[in-house]
């Protein structure tokens, strides 16, 4: 039997099981499992934040090698417009990173795993000057992508694909510290992410190696609606496809998946970072059927220099996003890969 039908056998039988499934797989090459949020302090202030658990195991075709496990962490102030970072990467050596059914960690980084509803995520930058304690509950309500949770990534390759779900509207208390200030959090929603893939690293097209790049957003509505659109770019040389997401204030999930169903475009002027130079879209208009969403960032500076962890540079911060439509409004994050540094003059 070739790997391609061994591959659609495997996926056939693919189902989640929870709590399990919230924890990292070891017969896996990458996973990430990540948070994202807007929340509020009891003092009025709007804060976003990341907090990115990934895990990194590579194959030569006959053995794996050991496991590392970076760690993306971000505060996003959108009162004042501030953005702050850190980041770490360890291995399981001297314990300093590890994961079990209950528990995700490395270095100062936590994510426990309370039970099928319920985390509680810790995050210590090591300067000390950036931090993050949460609790989060769950509705009951994990919304599983593509068919049964297999998500495809490119219908003219399908072997570029993710086991993926999300769990949107996680009620979120706890406390932050940013810029010599401690926050009691009394509310807020909170979004996880989890996508893990390639059991062989050099068997099958990677998702996340190369020059693939993708734009990712999740978006909460005011009505009770969830939606993913994901753009995935396999080179910077073919036509990017889309895919999205909905489910419902009533729980009924639709997957777009065809060539045109759901298109987004970039609106408006790139931003360009006085960091690293990228320049990124950070205005969207996502076009979806019987509506469609103007996406604005709550502020430009959230681009994440990974290059330390992940060798990633990217952006991804707090968004606000209209339908003109359906008059309806929502809020959620952005994700930018893949959009290099122009070269300057004289590299030509």
């Amino acid at each position: 039997m070739n790997r391609i039908k061994l591959l659609i056998l495997s996926l056939c039988f693919f189902h989640f099981s929870f709590p399990v499934d919230h924890s990292f797989h070891p017969d896996f090459g990458l996973e990430w499992c990540y948070f994202v949020g807007h929340i509020e302090s009891k003092s009025g202030n709007h804060y976003g934040y990341e907090l990115s658990f990934f895990r990194l195991k590579f194959s030569d075709d006959k053995d794996w090698n050991p496991e590392i496990f970076p760690v993306h962490f971000a505060i996003s102030d959108f009162s004042s417009k501030k953005y702050k970072n850190s980041q770490t990467i360890k291995r399981t050596i001297g314990d300093l990173a590890g994961y079990s059914e209950k528990t995700i960690y490395s270095g100062d980084y936590h994510l426990e795993i309370i039970s099928k509803d319920k985390f509680h995520i810790k995050a210590q930058s090591k300067s000390k000057d950036l931090s993050l304690d949460l609790e989060l509950e769950g509705n009951g309500k994990i919304l599983v992508h593509g068919d049964k949770g297999v998500s495809i990534k490119s219908n003219r390759n399908p072997n570029i694909f993710s086991y993926y779900y999300s769990y949107p509207r996680l009620k979120t208390t706890g406390n932050l510290f940013m810029n010599g200030k401690r926050e009691t959090i009394l509310s807020g929603n909170s979004w996880m992410d989890h996508e893990w893939n390639e059991k062989n690293s050099k068997s099958l097209p990677t998702l996340a190696t190369g020059e693939t790049g993708w734009d990712w957003i999740c978006l909460s509505d005011s009505l009770g609606g969830d939606y993913v659109f994901f753009r995935f770019r396999e080179s910077h040389i073919v036509t990017p496809e889309v895919f999205g997401t909905y489910r419902n204030p009533e729980g009924k999930t639709t997957y777009w998946k065809e060539p045109g169903q759901v298109k987004m475009e970039t609106i408006g002027s790139f931003w360009k970072s006085p960091n690293t130079k990228i320049e990124y879209p950070l205005h969207w208009k996502i076009k979806y059927p019987g509506g469609e969403w103007i996406v604005s960032p709550l502020f430009n500076e959230q681009e994440f220099d990974g290059t330390k962890t992940t060798s990633t540079i990217y952006w991804e911060g707090g968004v606000e996003a209209f339908d003109p439509i359906q008059k309806k409004s929502s809020k959620g994050y952005l994700e930018l890969k893949g959009y290099k540094k122009p070269k300057e003059w004289w590299e030509f």
